[in-house]
């Protein structure tokens, strides 16, 4: 039955496939967040990886259609930032050091050579303050979907439309009978 949903299918699947440019277009975007040491505005990706991880991936059966966004795990929590009290994975936190680049300073505000030790040791003073701070959010996933949902909202003309074109399927399957041109309720006997 829900394969002569065709044309509501194929809404959901342009939804899904626009739903992934906007979301990686908010991720690429630069975002401003407030701290107590100061502001900053840059772009939340910094290694990439999270805007290559965003996918849509569908799966029907004979009963339903799906539609589901794929991203990295961190993803909702660079969304909705990161509460106090929870110190995240280091070596996430070395692969964003590396990526953006960090340039390390010693005491006096010199730049240091970064050796593996010195990157490991910046990266735990960096969790360390993220568990006792937290991580203000950034919000690109409610952005998208702010920003997609007018496209959402018309998803009835689709609907429709696979209604009218399937209507006798879907009376009979609620236990209506054809006589004519009406439909009668049938009854158990």
């Amino acid at each position: 039955m829900l394969n002569k949903f065709k044309n509501t299918k194929a809404y959901l699947n342009n939804y899904s496939k626009e739903l992934v440019k906007l979301l990686k277009i908010e991720v690429g975007r630069n975002r401003t967040r407030s701290y107590a040491s100061g502001t900053y505005n840059s772009p939340i990706d910094a290694t990439g990886r999270l805007k290559q991880s965003i996918e849509a991936i569908s799966k029907d059966s004979s009963k339903s259609i799906k539609f589901n966004i794929m991203a990295n795990d961190y993803a909702v929590s660079v969304d909705e930032g990161r509460g106090q009290g929870k110190y995240p994975p280091i070596e996430d936190i070395i692969d964003w050091i590396q990526a953006k680049p960090i340039r390390i300073r010693d005491a006096k505000g010199r730049f240091k050579t970064s050796s593996d030790y010195e990157v490991r040791k910046l990266a735990h003073n960096i969790s360390r303050k993220i568990a006792r701070k937290g991580i203000k959010p950034t919000n690109f996933i409610t952005d998208a979907i702010n920003k997609s949902m007018e496209k959402m909202n018309k998803i009835g003309a689709a609907v429709g439309k696979d209604v009218s074109l399937n209507l006798d399927d879907i009376l009979v399957k609620a236990g209506y009978v054809k006589k004519g041109e009406n439909y009668i309720i049938k009854k158990n006997e």
